[in-house]
């Protein structure tokens, strides 16, 4: 800094220079060794100045003892220079008793050092503004020299006013401010109201009147302490900070590697930003230095109407937070942020809302998250009232409440009263502290969703109690973990839902009540230990009889199947008849029966909804949309040559079922002549592409696609059509519980020819089909996060026949078609290995080997247009029925050995269409649509085709 408080800075967020003047002023000399010299001063002696002067008053003199008045009727003018400069330089001391200003000073006000290297003392006894100081007062010791400046009072109770700079700047690693107070106002139209940074220590701090910075800076992504603000402490220290006024700006107050002892508020802090990093109390950390704040009260209002209350950076300290007033935000009540990675874990201490404290805040209200570093607190004390859009509390994944969370009032959100995704406890302790507690009339509720709302990893060590009289929904979820327990103490009703675990408590209870209340499990899952037992739900407490179990799930994965002959190993300590359901989850291949009257269990196995079922259905599927697809592919590849028979042309159509391509259609484009120009030899290469879905169970479907690759090739012959083609697909099926991978390896061979030709042109065709394909499969089951995988091999084979007759009627071709369909399979057994996790019952599931005989008939009709020498269109409706929709299966779960048999839908229907567009007399080339429906699922599929004719 040189000389007039002109400092460096480095932050983007404001201009590098700042002027810092300093108000009052009236000017009584008292020592004859001092040099004051300026506008109403006469050899160093001035009298009080009661009118206008205009220049700067400067005060010097080493071992001097000096007082300055102006009157309230003086005017004292510089202009955005130095209006009153008191300086010291090398060991000088210089002491001003009194700077006293009722009247106006335009300029600024600076006491410092006048050169670097500064070794001496300056002491100002006591500063007073009852006027106005239009301009910055700078008090301070700049750079980094030895020197000291003491302030023993600094009080404002007028008007100080700076349009750059700061309103009132304090500095220096040895300067030390006894007592600082403001009863009036105190603005800047730029950085800081007040600025106490580099060292400076400020023993008692107290606004009661206003302060306020109206600049326009917000934070930026690598810093919160360059922002327009009302009071900023950068590196210093402060014994207490006491506002009952008003303090405002961009942030209201900014706390940066600082320490201060007591902070209080019972007046006004407000941030007037919408910037996510800015809020009415901000504590942050630089260059490695973190604020530490040993006692927070707010007893007045801390307001943000665009952003939150207080926010704390990693690595920062409060040891003791208290609210007795309001923090009223549209983001966080309290919140924690991380800027650009830096600080480490912060450390909050205990946070208590007491009677008269109130939190209101757009998201949290208290928001234990945000720091990539941790978030450590001792526990949280609410006694008056917490509310958040979305959660009154919420903890985020990493962070912990080291203790408890104690409610005597009320905590309301949107989607949870008290949301937990980290820790709430510490592991390990001999006494278990409580991890949720309500107490007397404390409520913990939601809009819309849980008053507690346990999710994601979140863990609860210790037990959930109420002792209130008022109603508690607790949802658990799948990951979440609360290890001791719940307790309802009180007169009213817990509602619970457990997806995740909920350990005993020291008697050995996961619910117990001991109230007048009740308890009411809306559903709980069971699960299973590492022997395979259930771990049952013990209900116990001298209340048992108000608790009621509407629904039980048990996890199947790992379970010793055994465990399903005895409720009491399901749910023990209530009455049978306080039991609603049992069931147990995955897709529904085992299930169970309950008589709440008896208590008695049984056991169904329904291997349709296993993955021997899924898997049957997906491979029967596939399988019979390629081998219709395989018809009208290859049909669409034989039925363009022709047969010369008495110098006639005769076109032989052959009906695709499925995937039929209609521009086997086109029998005059190619030849029209003698036997000699027919063509005899037909290629093609052809990628495909389809999606479909196959209803399993529960109303689940598998979803998936199929993509392949087919080489075909037809050849004609006296004696007919011959083909033959090879190709390979990969499938993929996924559903909830399932997934059903699968790539096949298929060949064939075709024949085509016509019987005969009525007297009216009708042609009257047969055709026929060999087919075999090599299925490797890999097969998924999943139970929630755990998953089993096999890869059994399957075997696919079958033979069909089919007879039509084709119509001439101009430009049109109908063609009818009816057919027999023999499709046989096989599938080696396989057990499914648990691959994450356990997926499986305990002993392990086996699906022993399949064997598939399928027998259907089909029938379609086309109808097949000319327009246009190179257009040409079809459509084809169809429908299969199959003969013996039959399929039996056998399984093993765990010891137990089941047989079962499932139907495949009775009814296939299909629609093709196709446009052709002959591109000359060897090339031709078409767009086809064709989808497949039955009861169970759809197929929908598009291709291009290019076929060669020689």
């Amino acid at each position: 800094m040189a000389g007039g408080g002109y400092l460096e800075k480095s932050n983007p967020s404001f201009s590098k220079k700042f002027l810092f003047s300093l108000a009052t002023v009236s000017v009584l000399s008292t020592c004859a060794e001092a040099s004051i010299t300026g506008p109403g001063c006469n050899g160093g002696d001035c009298a009080t100045i009661s009118d206008s002067k205009t220049g700067q008053i400067t005060i010097t003199g080493n071992g001097s003892s000096n007082s300055l008045t102006i009157s309230s009727g003086g005017t004292l003018s510089n202009e955005n220079n130095k209006a009153i400069y008191a300086h010291a330089k090398d060991s000088e001391t210089l002491t001003i008793t009194n700077l006293k200003n009722e009247g106006i000073i335009n300029g600024k006000v600076n006491v410092e050092n006048s050169k670097r290297n500064f070794t001496g003392t300056i002491t100002v006894n006591t500063f007073e503004n009852k006027g106005q100081i239009n301009g910055q007062i700078y008090m301070g010791i700049w750079g980094s020299n030895q020197g000291t400046l003491t302030i023993d009072n600094f009080n404002n109770s007028g008007t100080i006013k700076a349009d750059n700079g700061n309103g009132i700047f304090f500095e220096g690693k040895n300067t030390h401010i006894k007592t600082f107070e403001n009863s009036g106002l105190i603005n800047t139209s730029n950085n800081y109201g007040v600025n106490i940074e580099e060292g400076t220590r400020v023993d008692s701090f107290t606004n009661s009147g206003t302060i306020t910075s109206s600049g326009s800076t917000d934070p930026k992504p690598n810093s919160t302490f360059y922002v327009s603000t009302g009071v900023r402490v950068l590196k210093a220290q402060v014994g207490t900070f006491n506002n009952t006024g008003t303090i405002s700006g961009k942030n209201g107050v900014t706390i940066a590697g600082s320490t201060i002892e007591k902070f209080e508020n019972t007046g006004l802090i407000e941030s007037t930003s919408n910037h996510k990093h800015a809020s009415a109390v901000n504590i942050a950390n630089i260059d490695g230095i973190t604020t530490t704040i040993e006692n927070f009260t707010n007893s007045g209002t801390i307001k943000a109407n665009d952003t939150s209350g207080i926010l704390i950076e990693a690595g920062n300290k409060i040891e003791t937070l208290t609210n007795k007033g309001t923090i009223e935000a549209s983001l966080y009540g309290i919140g924690f942020f991380t800027v650009d990675n830096y600080g480490d874990q912060v450390e909050i201490g205990k946070i208590t809302i007491e009677e008269s404290g109130v939190i209101k805040a757009g998201q949290n209200g208290i928001h234990i998250d945000g720091s990539e570093r941790g978030i450590k607190g001792e526990g949280i004390d609410v006694k008056g009232r917490l509310e958040g859009g979305n959660a009154g509390i919420y903890i985020g994944g990493g962070k912990q409440v080291s203790t408890s969370i104690k409610v005597s009032g009320t905590i309301q959100g949107g989607n949870g009263g008290i949301i937990n995704t980290g820790t709430i406890g510490q592991e390990g302790q001999e006494t278990q502290q409580y991890g949720i507690t309500i107490e007397n009339n404390g409520l913990i509720t939601s809009t819309n969703g849980s008053g507690i709302l346990n999710t994601e990893n979140g863990i609860i060590y210790g037990n959930i109690i109420n002792q209130s009289n008022n109603d508690l929904s607790l949802k658990n979820d799948s990951d979440a973990t609360i290890t001791s327990g719940v307790v309802n103490s009180g007169s009213g009703t817990i509602l619970i839902n457990n997806q995740g675990s909920i350990g005993k408590n020291e008697n050995g209870n996961n619910i117990t009540n001991n109230g007048s209340g009740n308890i009411v499990v809306e559903d709980w899952v069971v699960s299973t230990g590492d022997d395979g037992k259930l771990e049952g739900i013990v209900v116990g407490g001298s209340g048992t009889d108000n608790v009621i179990i509407d629904n039980v799930t048990i996890d199947q994965g790992g379970l010793d199947l055994g465990e399903l002959e005895d409720i009491s190993n399901i749910v023990s300590g209530v009455k049978p008849g306080q039991v609603g359901n049992i069931g147990i989850n995955g897709s529904g291949e085992i299930s169970l029966g309950f008589d709440p009257i008896t208590g008695k269990l049984s056991t169904d196995f329904n291997l349709n909804a296993s993955i021997a079922g899924a898997t049957f259905r997906s491979l029967i599927n596939t399988t019979s949309r390629r081998a219709s697809f395989i018809d009208s592919v290859m049909g669409n590849s034989m039925q363009h040559f022709a047969f010369a028979k008495s110098n006639t042309s005769i076109a032989m159509q052959e009906k695709g079922n499925l995937y039929a391509n209609a521009s086997d259609y086109i029998k005059n484009d190619f030849n029209n002549g003698s036997y000699s120009y027919n063509k005899e030899h037909s290629l093609f290469i052809l990628p495909y592409t389809s999606s479909q879905n196959v209803e399993l169970s529960l109303n689940e479907e598998s979803r998936g696609h199929t993509r392949g690759t087919i080489i075909g090739y037809s050849t004609l012959k006296d004696s007919g059509i011959y083909g033959v083609y090879v190709g390979y697909e990969d499938t993929k099926m996924s559903s909830t519980y399932f997934d059903i991978n699968n790539r096949s390896y298929y060949t064939g061979l075709k024949y085509f020819n016509t019987l005969f030709t009525t007297s009216k042109g009708q042609e009257v065709y047969l055709k026929a089909q060999g087919k075999t394909a090599f299925i490797k499969n890999k097969l998924s089951k999943k139970i929630g996060k755990s998953e089993a995988e096999a890869s059994p091999n399957s075997y696919a084979y079958g033979m069909s026949g089919d007879l039509g007759m084709n119509f001439n009627h101009g430009d049109n071709i109908f063609s009818p078609e009816a057919g027999l369909v023999y499709e046989g399979g096989y599938t080696e057994a396989f057990s499914m290995i648990n691959t994450k996790g356990q997926a499986t019952v305990m002993g392990g599931e086996r699906t022993y080997a399949n064997y598939l005989n399928l027998l259907s008939t089909r029938t379609s009709f086309t109808w097949f247009r000319d327009w246009l020498p190179n257009l040409k269109t079809s459509m084809t409706l169809g429908a299969k029925f199959n003969i013996n929709p039959q399929v039996k299966a056998k399984a093993r779960f765990g010891q137990v050995k089941v047989k079962d048999e499932f139907y495949l839908p009775r009814v296939q229907r299909y629609v093709t269409t196709s446009m052709i567009v002959p591109l000359n007399n060897v090339f031709y080339f078409s767009l086809n649509y064709n989808g497949m429906f039955d009861s169970k699922g759809d197929t929908h599929t598009g291709f291009a085709q290019f076929n060669y004719i020689w």
